[in-house]
């Protein structure tokens, strides 16, 4: 961040009429303008039109993800004309919630294009340059290899995010997270996070992804070896609010029962 635009959002000038305070950063004041943030979001300016000499809180309500001040000064240069703001995978999460919640338009545009954009630039793959087994690898159009355990906290907060707002998006997501090993989902803090209904719906996309492999592989398995490549967590058992259980068997398949309210 340059120091121009962290000077002008963190000292008041002639045109800041509207304090930013955050429950989470209680020694920050943010200075901004009326004007400019009612235009951007019909959310603060329904608040500003109900309580004009209140300070603005940031108080946010959702464990999945905590805004700080850097993040809504990234917001408040996006929306200032006078400023410019480069959307990255260092402030992409804190935009999309920022836009999301605070309904602001464009910059919901601008992080839809460009989660499409980071989604179409994965390439799923299982075999290297020298076509040696390499299950699980994301292989980027730059060249960039990584296995996709590293991606799963970006991923999950991405569908968090978008799982009841975007029915695409969150497909398109939830079609690169059935890749993800069961243990290393397990691992990761941010897929801890995810309320059970987000948890279920990606075990769910897991094991249709499974049988679908299982199924394929039983057809080119070799009869006098009766052997399954096929490698996953051998077991797991999910319980979520609305009683969905699901279980791994033995050859990786998912017993999935809905229980009856």
């Amino acid at each position: 961040m340059g120091n121009h635009e962290h000077y002008y959002f963190n000292t008041p000038n002639e045109f800041s009429d509207v304090k930013i305070s955050f429950k989470n950063e209680k020694d920050i004041i943010l200075y901004a303008n009326k004007a400019i943030l009612s235009e951007a979001s019909p959310i603060i300016k329904a608040f500003l039109a109900i309580e004009p000499d209140s300070t603005f809180i940031i108080d946010e309500d959702d464990d999945q993800l905590i805004i700080t001040s850097i993040d809504v000064i990234d917001l408040l240069k996006f929306i200032y004309p006078q400023f410019t703001i480069k959307i990255t995978e260092q402030n992409i999460t804190g935009l999309i919630h920022l836009s999301e919640k605070y309904l602001i338009e464009t910059l919901r545009n601008e992080c839809k294009k460009y989660i499409y954009t980071c989604l179409h630039d994965m390439e799923l793959t299982t075999y290297d340059e020298k076509k040696e087994y390499v299950p699980r690898h994301i292989l980027y159009k730059d060249g960039t290899r990584k296995h996709i355990a590293s991606e799963i906290g970006t991923l999950c907060s991405w569908y968090h995010e978008y799982s009841t707002r975007d029915e695409n998006l969150s497909s398109l997501i939830l079609n690169i997270l059935k890749h993800a090993p069961t243990d290393d989902l397990e691992r990761n803090e941010i897929f801890l996070r995810l309320t059970d209904r987000e948890k279920t719906n990606i075990y769910k996309i897991i094991s249709e992804y499974l049988e679908q492999q299982t199924i394929i592989e039983k057809n080119h398995v070799d009869s006098s070896s009766g052997v399954i490549h096929h490698k996953q967590s051998a077991s797991l058992m999910f319980a979520s609010g609305d009683d969905v259980h699901i279980q791994f068997n033995s050859f990786h398949l998912l017993n999935i029962h809905f229980n009856p309210k």
